[in-house]
């Protein structure tokens, strides 16, 4: 009886344990279902967050080219068609005419300022968000008109020599039309201001005309002579800063070399002076302008 008694503690003791170890497997088993659930759940979360940047991204590079002018916008904001103006100041402008008389060549130097005004439209690319390129247009006009005074020699018919006041006049006027392209980097940009610099290479067409030379001697006579206009070219150069507001209102600070126009290398043409003809060679060089440019872009 004894033995029986030991013998059924035993299994009691047993089965006691196995329900334990049981239960302990139960848990584990559930603890690791939540488990699995959870990362389930996190993936399912992540996929849903790659799911909607994707959407953002492709809704931010998808660009609305409807509208005017929708066919220059780019991924870029500051990417898009313009138009505007430019004023110029140009400090070293030489008017230049020769007349080659016989045992009489005579020359004349001027030097005076313009101040040129352009009409500017174009296309700028924006590849990055602070880098880009401009391709630029312009048609302007300048008037280079210049004077300066001096002594005229008077002999009388007694043989007196008598001094009078006297201006010469050398007139010139152009109309300009180039192409340039620009390099332009911005070091601080954001939703509302942009500011950088930029760089440009182009040519440049001229047509001077309304070319002259007019002599006023006070008292006595005025002379004058009109010349044929001639047409020039030269490469320019270009090196300044920008200032875009809101992208759209664009504002430049520039300063435009021109290094193809040249003293003596313009028109020339033969006039006749007391039934001799003289040749004649007149030229305008407007070698560089600092130009201040407004630009709208679409």
């Amino acid at each position: 009886m004894t033995k029986y008694l030991k013998i059924a503690c035993i299994l009691g003791i047993l089965g006691l344990g196995c329900n334990i170890i049981a239960d302990d497997m139960q848990k584990e088993i559930e603890a690791l279902k939540k488990e699995n659930e959870l990362l389930e759940l996190k993936k399912k979360n992540e996929q849903l967050k790659a799911g909607k940047e994707v959407k953002e991204s492709s809704a931010e590079s998808a660009v609305d080219k409807s509208g005017f002018l929708g066919f220059c916008k780019g991924e870029h904001k500051n990417t898009g068609c313009f138009i505007g103006v430019e004023l110029g100041y140009a400090p070293s402008v030489e008017n230049y005419m020769s007349v080659d008389i016989p045992l009489n060549y005579t020359t004349f130097n001027q030097s005076t300022y313009a101040l040129p005004i352009n009409l500017a439209l174009g296309w700028q690319w924006y590849y990055a968000q602070n880098a880009g390129f401009q391709f630029k247009g312009y048609v302007g006009y300048a008037s280079y008109n210049s004077s300066q005074d001096g002594q005229e020699t008077i002999d009388s018919s007694s043989g007196q020599t008598s001094y009078a006041q006297k201006t010469d006049y050398l007139n010139s006027s152009a109309v300009h039309f180039g192409l340039e392209a620009s390099y332009l980097y911005d070091f601080i940009y954001n939703e509302t201001h942009t500011f950088g610099a930029n760089v440009g290479i182009g040519y440049e067409f001229g047509v001077f005309m309304g070319q002259g030379y007019k002599n006023d001697v006070t008292g006595y006579s005025t002379n004058s002579i009109d010349f044929d206009s001639y047409f020039g070219s030269s490469f320019i150069t270009t090196i300044g800063i920008h200032y875009f507001y809101k992208s759209h209102h664009q504002f430049g600070l520039s300063y435009r070399y021109k290094s193809g126009y040249t003293i003596g290398e313009g028109g020339s043409q033969t006039i006749t002076d007391a039934g001799i003809n003289a040749p004649v060679k007149y030229s305008t060089t407007p070698k560089s302008a600092i130009m201040l440019s407004y630009l709208y872009r679409f």
